[in-house]
């Protein structure tokens, strides 16, 4: 079973690398979710809150498809730069912040869903950057499921009743080398990193292998290829690969997983 997920922004201040050689990455997402319509692949975008206040008519566009829209923050933590996220992690532990801001956050990103029409069901924190508090917020406020983790542990249920689906594909923005080689783009955390990385069809071999090895194992596949990324890689060219490799096996949103999929475990 197959579990594509992308993430879609606003903005990323001071000026995501990306998102200056691009469309907006809701307009990237159309482009996108157009191939994947070609392939009948359905999938999740996790898009930020204030989207549907900044790009409403492009936000109609994409709901014309098979996809489902999970919660990715109101807007990246209010524009997080590297002194604000410091000082988040020194005095919280957490680049999200603390309870109250986390609280305030989820629940203007769930009012900006249902002002649109929209229930919130899913969840992906920005930068991953959750925690068990995180989570305990936001069953409260009627999420079931989050793919905030990253690596081969399986998929489960938290103590709250929160299911958690963590990634196990590569990530694009993690593997691929692209870009530039100069200062700004050697930095390993950047998504526009061109130093350590690999090319992009020794990403898509990589992928190709592990969700084949996943199929025969009946262990489903949890997927991030994001629409800014591959629509600044190539245009999209390497995508349509994809998808059409990814056609073979089935595939769903994330609301639609079920236990029986392989949970592994209740976990404390």
């Amino acid at each position: 079973m197959i579990y594509l997920t992308g993430d879609v922004h606003v903005k990323i201040p001071p000026g995501n690398w990306e998102q200056k050689n691009i469309e907006s990455e809701v307009a990237a997402s159309e482009k996108y979710l157009k191939i994947l319509a070609k392939y009948n692949i359905s999938c999740t975008l996790f898009i930020n809150g204030i989207c549907f206040n900044k790009n409403k008519e492009g936000i109609k566009q994409l709901l014309e498809y098979d996809v489902e829209l999970g919660g990715h923050t109101y807007n990246n933590f209010g524009g997080m730069d590297i002194v604000r996220s410091y000082i988040t992690r020194k005095l919280f532990g957490n680049i999200y912040g603390p309870s109250f801001y986390q609280k305030r956050d989820i629940r203007k990103t769930k009012e900006a869903f249902e002002k649109f029409g929209l229930k919130m069901t899913s969840w992906r924190t920005h930068a991953f950057g959750s925690n068990n508090e995180t989570f305990r917020l936001l069953k409260k406020e009627g999420v079931m499921y989050v793919s905030d983790l990253i690596g081969d542990q399986g998929c489960f249920a938290d103590k709250n009743g929160l299911i958690h689906l963590p990634l196990n594909i590569s990530i694009d923005q993690n593997t691929i080398a692209y870009g530039i080689l100069k200062p700004e783009n050697r930095d390993p955390f950047s998504s526009s990193c061109t130093k350590g990385r690999i090319k992009p069809e020794e990403w898509f071999e990589i992928i190709k292998k592990r969700i084949d090895e996943n199929e025969r194992e009946k262990i489903p596949s949890i997927i991030l290829i994001h629409p800014a990324t591959m629509a600044f890689l190539d245009d999209f060219q390497l995508f349509e690969k994809v998808a059409k490799f990814l056609s073979k096996y089935e595939s769903k949103k994330v609301s639609e997983f079920e236990y029986n999929e392989k949970i592994k475990s209740y976990k404390e």
